[in-house]
This record gives structure tokens, C-alpha cells and sequence, in this order.
């Protein structure tokens, strides 16, 4: 079996010199680099993951440290060792459960780690300024939305006043000349007379109400946009300003929801349409039609209707770890396959929510890091039979056929293999596999001197020939095994 392989090295073919090739520098690679490398990143995602850890907290206890200090520890260890020993084979053998087991935990602890080490990488590349464009986008909004804002309620006064100028200059008329209400009754102090002067008064009255308003609003409103035009994201206090818009758009908000608001076009109602047509005044129901007061009234509902309630803001701050870890969560909830999301450069930023080229960099790092990590543990990791036997060990079973040696005499259950050797059997091969066993752990003694008779007849079935023997039992490992076989098998197949 050497002979054959060193004349086989003696004229080496082209692809025997290129694995060769390949042989040396990963074995370079494993000796010099890949264990340094896989420390290295491990610290440093250990780092950026404790940081985005003790990010969530701000009690600042030692204990509370101490804690999330073990619990990274612990995810840590996990990646590692999870994807150190999964091996693609044992998907496809009896050892799927394991191997599945190891493929969640290494998913899980990857999920875990790169979701808390973009908190930091975030915080660094993309933060400050998703932050500040953040901030502006909401501010151009809140300017737009006090706009028109401003603009409805200037509406309504204009409207309001209009109807107050034209009611007084009907009742002037009426008291004057007559016939505002009727064409052919003349001016006197009736009625019709006293309507014209009760609604030029009424009119004027919630004007002035609504003057006031007006001037309140304004005020606040200047106020907003001044605060908008003065703040600076890098440098002033975001969490600050959002508290203070709020406030003032929360006094702006109870106007629009005030009694003058609510009650004025309830006012209006009763002087609007055909509502006309029946009117108390001295005492007695009168009709008085007036179509300019009806287009008025309806020109202020309108304007009161476009008076909508402002939405309070709510700014991204970079500092808040809070924030920092829902935009985190947001960022790779959007980049997932299934998402329609569309990445974005940060000038083109329209919503909070929007995902940006820095984004895809800061989740790339943690991604990065942790990827190294994969790369070069599965650099570093032995071949799949390196788990259970070394070079010489392989070498010395390559002298025997096991699998016929050993056929008639191994026997398979749920979770092991039984060696059943009879003690009379001389076979000096069988003896020194089995010493080779005991070396390399495969072989557990479970019986000595076992008489057929208390044999499973499974087993008796095919040791019917040593019925006059005693035999020798061992739990024979399953996974090593099979493992030994089919590496085994594969090195005389490349003969």
C-alpha cells in the first residue's frame, strides 16, 4: 500500500503538484495566520457587540456590565465553536439533528452579534448624518405643514371678515334705503332692520375672537421657524428641540381644537342657505335671502376644514441608543430578500425610514467581521476525519481492510455499533484493530467472556459457528466509524 503510493509520488502529474501547491498554503495559512486571524476578529467583534450591548443599558452599574460582558462572551463562544465544528457531510448522514442544531446556534449567535455590532459601526459612519438629515427633512415638513397652516387661518379671517364688512354694509343699506330682505318694504325700524344690525354685530364679534387667534397662532408659528432656522444637528441638542417644537405645536393644536373654532361654524349654520328663509328677529319669523352671505359662509367652512391638527416631529438622535438600536433593527429588517427596499444616497433621503448607502456600509462591517471570522475558521479546521484520528492513525489502518475484517463480527443499534469478537478467534489482525480502537477511543468494553447463549439472536445468527465460544464485547462508536470508512474509502479511490 506505500510502495504503491510513494512510486505514485515518484513522477507527480500536474494536478497532483497544483493540490500539492494548494496543501502547502493552507497549511501555511493554518499554522501562521488562520488562529491569530480568528482571535483578532473575535475580539473585535466581541468589542463592537459589547458596545452595542451595554448600549441598551444606562444604569452604569459594574454588575450590570459584568453581566452583558458574559452574555457577549457566551454569543461569541457560540459563533465560533457552532461553525468551528459543523461539518457539510453530517447534513447528510444520521447526524443531521447535530448538525442543524449547530447551523441555528451559528445563524442565531451571527444575527445576535452583527445586530448589536452595527449599533456601533452605525453610530461611526452613518449616524451624524442620517441624524442630520433626519432632522432637516422633518423640519423642511414641519415648515411646509406651519405654512399652510398659517395660510388656512388667514383664510378664515379674510373670509370672516369679508362677511362682517358685506353684513355691515347690508345692514347700513337697510336701515338706509330698505329692501335688503324684501323689495318692497321700506326702510324702517323693524325686523328686518334689527336682523341686518344683529348679524353685522355678530359678525364682527367673532371676528374679533378670531383676530386674536390669528395673532396667537402667528406668534407660535414664528417662533417654530425661528427655532428650525437656528438649530444645528452637529451641534445642538436634537432631543431638545423635538420637545420644545412639540410644545409649541401642542399650543398651536388646542387652538385649532378651541371653542371659537368648534363653535363658530355652528354660528354660521343658522345664517347660511334656507336657513334664511326662517329667521327670528323682534320676535317673529322673517325670510331674508342673501346668496353673497350664503357663498361667504360656505368659503369659511372650506377654510376651516383645511385647518388640520399638526403632527408632532419626532427627531432621529444619534446619541440616543435607543433610536440607534430600532434604526438597527429597521435597517436589517429592510435589507432582507423579501423586503421591497430600495437603497438610497443620504441627500436623496425622503423618509425616516429610508435606507441608505452608509447604512449598507455600517451593516457591511459587522457582516464583514464576523464573514473573516467564518472564512477563516473554516480555513483553519481539519479535514472532517482530523476530528477523531491523526495522519498516523490513518496511515496504520490503511494496512487492513477493516470493513471486511470487521463484517462479520459488527453489529449496528440506534446509536452504536457492537463489536462481538470470540476470545477463541485467532486473528492477529482483528487484535491489533481493535488495539488501534482502544488508542484512539472508539471501543468501550461493555461484556468479557459472554456465553452465546446470552447473545441477541440477531447476534447469534451470525455467530452460530463459535456456539462453543465466549466473546468479547464492545460498544464500537458510530460516528468515528463510519467516519474512518468512508475517508478511508476515499483515499484508495484517489490511488
Amino acid at each position: 500500500m506505500h510502495k504503491k503510493i510513494s512510486k505514485a509520488l515518484e513522477n507527480p502529474s500536474f494536478y497532483q503538484l497544483f493540490k500539492m501547491g494548494i496543501n502547502k498554503i493552507l497549511n501555511f495559512f493554518r499554522q501562521h495566520i488562520t488562529y491569530q486571524a480568528v482571535l483578532i476578529l473575535s475580539l473585535i467583534s466581541f468589542s463592537t457587540s459589547y458596545y452595542g450591548f451595554i448600549s441598551l443599558v444606562s444604569d452604569g452599574m459594574l454588575l450590570t456590565k459584568i453581566l452583558f460582558f458574559a452574555v457577549v462572551a457566551v454569543i461569541q463562544l457560540a459563533l465560533v465553536y457552532s461553525i468551528s465544528q459543523l461539518y457539510i457531510r453530517e447534513f447528510f448522514t444520521r447526524h443531521i439533528l447535530r448538525a442543524s442544531l449547530l447551523l441555528v446556534t451559528y445563524l442565531l449567535s451571527l444575527f445576535i452579534s452583527v445586530l448589536f455590532s452595527f449599533n456601533f459601526y452605525y453610530k461611526i459612519f452613518s449616524a451624524s448624518e442620517f441624524s442630520q438629515r433626519n432632522v432637516t427633512l422633518q423640519l423642511e415638513r414641519i415648515k411646509n405643514r406651519l405654512e399652510d397652516a398659517q395660510s388656512s387661518f388667514d383664510s378664515v379671517y379674510i373670509s370672516l371678515k369679508r362677511l362682517s364688512d358685506y353684513s355691515m354694509e347690508r345692514s347700513i343699506e337697510e336701515s338706509t334705503h330698505g329692501g335688503t330682505c324684501d323689495e318692497t318694504k321700506i326702510p324702517t325700524p323693524g325686523p328686518r332692520s334689527a336682523l341686518r344690525k344683529a348679524e353685522s354685530e355678530l359678525f364682527k364679534s367673532h371676528l374679533s375672537a378670531l383676530d386674536e387667534l390669528r395673532k396667537k397662532v402667528k406668534s407660535e408659528i414664528a417662533v417654530i421657524k425661528k427655532m428650525l432656522a437656528n438649530f444645528d444637528p452637529k451641534r445642538d441638542d436634537v432631543e431638545k428641540l423635538e420637545n420644545e417644537v412639540n410644545a409649541r405645536i401642542a399650543k398651536i393644536n388646542r387652538v385649532f381644537r378651541g371653542g371659537e373654532i368648534t363653535l363658530l361654524p355652528k354660528v354660521l349654520a343658522k345664517h347660511n342657505g334656507s336657513a334664511r328663509m326662517k329667521m327670528e328677529s323682534l320676535g317673529r319669523i322673517i325670510s331674508c335671502p342673501d346668496s353673497q352671505i350664503s357663498l361667504k359662509i360656505n368659503t369659511i367652512n372650506e377654510n376651516l376644514n383645511a385647518l388640520k391638527l399638526l403632527k408632532k416631529v419626532s427627531f432621529f438622535d444619534a446619541n440616543d441608543q435607543q433610536q440607534l438600536i430600532e434604526r438597527t433593527i429597521n435597517v436589517l429588517l429592510a435589507i432582507l430578500p423579501f423586503t421591497d427596499t430600495h437603497v438610497v444616497p443620504i441627500d436623496k433621503v425622503k423618509s425616516p425610514t429610508d435606507v441608505t448607502q452608509s447604512d449598507i456600509k455600517a451593516i457591511g462591517l459587522g457582516f464583514l467581521v464576523d464573514f473573516f471570522i467564518f472564512f477563516f475558521t473554516i480555513l483553519a479546521k481539519e479535514p472532517y476525519r482530523a476530528r477523531f484520528f491523526t495522519d498516523d492513525s490513518i496511515s496504520y489502518y490503511l494496512r487492513y481492510d477493516i470493513r471486511r475484517i470487521l463484517k462479520p463480527f459488527v453489529f449496528e443499534s440506534h446509536f452504536s455499533y457492537h463489536l462481538i469478537v470470540p476470545n477463541q478467534l485467532k486473528n492477529h489482525k482483528i487484535d491489533e484493530i481493535i488495539t488501534r480502537f482502544k488508542i484512539d477511543k472508539m471501543i468501550t468494553l461493555i461484556g468479557n467472556n459472554v456465553h452465546y447463549d446470552e447473545l441477541l439472536f440477531l447476534h447469534k445468527s451470525k455467530l452460530k459457528n463459535f456456539k462453543e465460544s465466549t466473546f468479547t464485547v464492545y460498544k464500537l462508536d458510530k460516528q468515528k466509524y463510519n467516519t474512518l470508512l468512508a475517508y478511508l474509502d476515499e483515499l484508495r479511490n484517489n490511488e
